[in-house]
């Protein structure tokens, strides 16, 4: 199978592909993701604490990944020290893919980052980086990060091959939230939908029955007193079932 690089952009405001040299960041630390308040961890399983979550929209084998640090020369103590890497298919069940050590970054622009480090992720949609400790700063964060990977085909087994694809379709805005999200329903049917959203130990959280009005309904879910983490949305409407997942920051 033929492998890519995933380029993960972590900035908000900057493109990091419109540096002069591929492989060399900047020494600004607005050209970066920065964490200063600890968080509860998508994972349930870890502390609360600095964490970047990656939904790479499909599923990946990925074996290698490149860790560009923080490189402000004001600031390199914010760069993470030792990271733990988690990986999921679907956010809620994790798997650990080990702990690995990142070094300071060097505050030049001549900085091109870590060698590419191996990793053993067999199938993942989900990454999750947990920072465990950092140089000494008040924040943490990455300047970069990019994967090796080849993309898995996931084959889905029908029993009617004639079965209709779906005509329920859901949008979730936004999707990660903080106290709020709002689901769009669009259908070929009136029928009414059944939803109902539960945690990760499958702990009902919101269920409701829920009308169309020409194949539409938009509903907001207040989610402020949701722990952090990640949630299931199951929607069923006739003989349809449809997943989505939900993740709260």
């Amino acid at each position: 199978m033929k492998k890519i690089i995933l380029f993960i952009n972590i900035v908000f405001c900057l493109e990091l592909n419109a540096q002069c040299f591929p492989d060399r960041h900047s020494t600004n630390w607005f050209d970066a993701w920065v964490s200063c308040q600890e968080k509860e961890n998508p994972n349930p399983v870890n502390k609360p604490g600095h964490w970047i979550l990656f939904d790479l929209k499909n599923q990946y084998e990925i074996d290698k990944i490149k860790f560009w640090n923080i490189n402000d020369p004001d600031r390199l103590n914010w760069g993470m020290k030792d990271v733990l890497i988690d990986y999921s298919v679907d956010s809620i069940l994790w798997s650990n893919a080990g702990t690995f050590s990142l070094l300071k970054a060097e505050g030049t622009n001549r900085y091109e980052g870590m060698d590419w480090t191996d990793v053993v992720i067999p199938k993942a949609r989900y990454v999750l980086i947990s920072g465990l400790n950092n140089y000494g700063g008040s924040c943490s964060g990455f300047a970069e990060i990019r994967f090796s990977a080849e993309k898995i085909n996931v084959i889905t087994d029908n029993e009617d091959e004639e079965t209709p694809a779906s005509n329920l379709d859901i949008k979730i805005e936004p999707n990660p939230f903080s106290i709020a999200t709002r689901l769009e329903f669009n259908s070929n049917s009136d029928e009414p939908l059944e939803i109902q959203i539960a945690d990760w130990f499958g702990r009902i959280i919101h269920s409701e029955q829920v009308s169309l009005n020409k194949g539409h309904q938009s509903l907001r879910i207040a989610t402020q007193r949701w722990t952090a983490g990640a949630y299931l949305l199951t929607c069923k409407q006739g003989n349809l079932i449809t997943r989505k997942q939900l993740i709260k920051i």
